[in-house]
């Protein structure tokens, strides 16, 4: 686990380090990253893509593109730079402050009027979106944007 020394003018961030496990490809910068809590994998750092069934296993967004069996850091909370978004084949407006949950596209996240209802069932982990303009993913699959993540 990675914690960041006092710093004044910084916001406190946590990293650790995971291991891609995720059968389907990379994880990449600003995917949402679980534990895998099932099988013969369980070691505390093997992780796949975040999905709502995977949430418990939740441990914040992938800091850079990490190749399957590769190692890299999750931003577990604090400032993610880049979050990735899913407009899951509707359209959405992401706003500052909105509740981010998992879409149905396996290392994204969501957001919308069951996003807050569904925060208590996802033992109040979650993302926030942040200091940067509102997206507008009606005419866009995905996105990025700064985000605040909470997976602890």
């Amino acid at each position: 686990m990675l914690t960041q020394q006092l710093n004044r003018t910084d916001p406190e961030t946590i990293q650790v380090v995971f291991t891609n496990v995720d059968g389907s490809g990379s994880i990449t910068t600003g995917m949402g990253v679980a534990l895998v809590l099932t099988g013969a994998s369980i070691d505390g750092v093997s992780a796949v893509k975040s999905t709502a069934a995977l949430w418990p296993g939740f441990i914040g967004v992938s800091t850079k593109d990490v190749a399957i069996n590769g190692y890299g850091l999750s931003t577990m909370y604090g400032i993610a730079n880049s979050v990735a978004f899913s407009n899951v084949g509707t359209s959405i407006t992401v706003t500052r402050g909105d509740v981010l949950v998992p879409s149905a596209v396996a290392g994204y996240f969501f957001t919308g009027a069951l996003a807050v209802a569904a925060w208590t069932t996802l033992n109040y982990k979650m993302g926030w979106a942040a200091s940067t303009v509102p997206v507008d993913l009606s005419n866009l699959a995905q996105s990025y944007v700064k985000g605040l993540i909470r997976a602890v």
